[in-house]
């Protein structure tokens, strides 16, 4: 076994068990947790069998392992980018209609008080 896998195997298998524990612990999470667990099993595959993404990527017209573990990762963070970017637009149109929601019953409460009341 080489030194790269015997430092990566023990990081791989702990975030696999923390996956698989996240399944158990948060059904509601059930599609987020079997990617993840998923992804760690795949990625223990392939340090375990490193010529497996060699022949994938051959199989896919990619002539070296590497190069599809790069292309890989860079559609990725672009598709987690352009889903996180959608998250936060989402966020930031459900705080403008709290917000305008809070400042009306604020305006509301300010005009039923009496004046005296009012600081």
């Amino acid at each position: 076994m080489r030194l790269f896998q015997l430092l990566a195997l023990p990081l791989i298998a702990a975030m696999l068990a923390v996956s698989v524990r996240n399944l158990f612990k948060s059904p509601s999470r059930l599609m987020v947790s079997l990617f993840w667990s998923g992804l760690w099993l795949a990625t223990l595959v392939a340090v375990v069998y490193p010529d497996t993404t060699t022949r994938l990527a051959r199989a896919l017209g990619i002539y070296r392992g590497a190069d599809l573990l790069v292309y890989s990762a860079v559609l990725a963070f672009i598709a987690g980018f352009y889903l996180v970017s959608l998250r936060l637009r989402q966020m930031s149109r459900e705080i403008t209609l709290l917000t305008r929601e809070v400042a009306l019953l604020e305006a509301e409460r300010q005009k039923d008080s009496p004046p005296s009341a009012r600081a």
